[in-house]
């Protein structure tokens, strides 16, 4: 959808600025909602198996990138990015698969 200005005419800069408020403000609340914050560093415990060798729980630190309507999206020391659903987070914060 293109903004228009109230003459009429299209403002894509207006437009632009009006559509980043409304993602931040969008943000605060699923913050406020979820208890998260962008730039918070998580603890997450994985599992991870290896051939012939009995599986154990690792730690890992993610820090906490955007959150959307359903998940969130996780990015660690890596790179690697991941995008649990909220309830999922939850789990995998206790430590369960």
């Amino acid at each position: 959808m293109i903004y228009k200005n109230h003459e009429g005419y299209q403002d894509p800069t207006s437009g632009q600025a009006m559509k980043g408020a409304h993602w931040e403000e969008l943000q605060q609340l699923r913050e406020k909602e979820h208890g998260l914050k962008r730039g918070q560093k998580i603890a997450i415990i994985e599992t991870c198996k290896e051939e012939h060798k009995p599986a154990k729980k690792v730690k890992r630190i993610y820090t906490v990138i955007e959150l959307y309507k359903h998940c969130v999206l996780l990015k660690d020391e890596k790179g690697f990015r991941m995008a649990p659903s909220y309830i999922q987070l939850q789990s995998l914060m206790r430590g369960g698969d």
